[in-house]
């Protein structure tokens, strides 16, 4: 009830015919507040704090160190910074900052240019777990998804791009090994992995895919199969509805139909007349539209009213949150089963047994952020 009333007095005094308002003054302020700024033995001064949840347990939520939502935050707000006033620019360019200084602390532990989800050196997984944290087994190789967030959201050399482009040629599908746990129609696709670890097996998340493409072609770097590959699987599946019939399937570290709606409008829109993505605009406002009439979630409909307000359609009116909504969304899983073979991936992909749910909300009031300036923009 709190968070309602709160951004309802806030949103009394917008005005969004001067396309800066108090509404988005607050909000920028209030995710600001929210970076670690001094000692705190859970977060480096700059992270923005994130929770992991074992749902299907009674005990709290713990917090959690990673780099993901940081650096979610640190991309989104880089990606809107053109629309905000000169003294909110301001304040976006010390957030940043303040979280780009923590990078190194999550690069490969030998000195690679790609990134892993927890920090590297010594390794911080699970954090605040007495059993997990305790055990080497449970380290994480370094990922796509955290590497193309990370680069799209500071200044990296071309030398590293080129380096991460590399990699991820040498651990898509059918390079080291072949995928195991997914639809047959897919298993020789030579699409990107997830993982970047020498023993890791494939794994296929849309979610993760998009974003990889996101860096990509975002920095003009040369195209070739595996790129081609990935958009052509991306395709497919969004042809044949996995995202709507198996969103847990094809992509196990997001789970949900809207998140993955966002994501995949998130690069078409940023390449929207790119050859290998022009097909993808009418598939997505359509889905986008329909899961507007489905979900009962706030925070979902603000992904895909954000999605629809980037592909150039019209946005409607401001949506308005419930506490619940607020409280029962989950922006990522950490999947537990994600890499099993088949069957056992299917049998658990949507089990709460096997995945831990994360949660941010310097991220969540991000993307409240992010959907007002798209608003504004209609």
């Amino acid at each position: 009830m709190r968070l309602l009333l709160t951004l309802s007095i806030l949103y009394v005094f917008a005005c969004p015919a001067l396309g800066q308002n108090q509404y988005i003054d607050s909000l920028i302020g209030r995710i600001s507040d929210l970076q670690v700024t001094g000692a705190d033995t859970n977060y480096p001064a700059g992270l923005f704090p994130s929770q992991r949840a074992y749902l299907p347990g009674r005990k709290a939520a713990k917090a959690d160190d990673n780099i993901f939502f940081t650096g979610l935050i640190a991309w989104t707000l880089k990606s809107i910074k053109t629309d905000l006033s000169a003294k909110n620019q301001a304040v976006v360019d010390a957030m940043m900052a303040k979280a780009a200084a923590n990078y190194h602390r999550y690069r490969n532990k030998d000195g690679g240019p790609v990134y892993n989800f927890w920090q590297t050196q010594p390794s911080r997984h699970f954090p605040n777990s007495r059993y997990f944290s305790q055990r080497k087994k449970y380290i994480i190789p370094d990922d796509l998804d955290d590497t193309a967030i990370l680069y799209l959201s500071a200044d990296f050399s071309d030398s590293l791009k080129l380096e991460v482009k590399k990699l991820m040629a040498e651990n898509a599908n059918g390079q080291k090994r072949r995928i195991r746990n997914t639809f047959r129609r897919y298993k020789k696709v030579p699409a990107y992995s997830t993982w970047f670890g020498k023993n890791m097996p494939v794994d296929f998340d849309i979610c993760v895919q998009a974003n990889g493409m996101r860096f990509v072609l975002d920095n003009q770097l040369e195209l070739n199969q595996f790129d081609s590959a990935t958009i052509w699987l991306m395709k497919d599946m969004l042809v044949a509805r996995k995202h709507i019939k198996r969103p847990h399937y094809i992509s196990p570290h997001y789970q949900n139909t809207s998140i993955i709606l966002y994501h995949l409008a998130r690069l078409v829109a940023a390449h929207s007349q790119h050859p290998l993505l022009v097909d993808f605009k009418p598939l997505l406002i359509k889905d986008l539209k329909r899961e507007m009439q489905r979900t009962d979630n706030g925070m979902e409909k603000i992904l895909l009213q954000t999605s629809l307000s980037r592909l150039n359609n019209s946005a409607g009116a401001k949506i308005e949150l419930r506490q619940e909504d607020w409280d029962d969304f989950y922006f990522f899983v950490a999947n537990m089963t994600s890499v099993f073979p088949n069957p056992v991936k299917g049998i658990f992909a949507n089990s709460r047994k096997t995945n831990f749910f994360y949660r941010s909300e310097a991220y969540y009031l991000t993307l409240l952020l992010e959907n007002e300036i798209g608003r504004l923009a209609q």
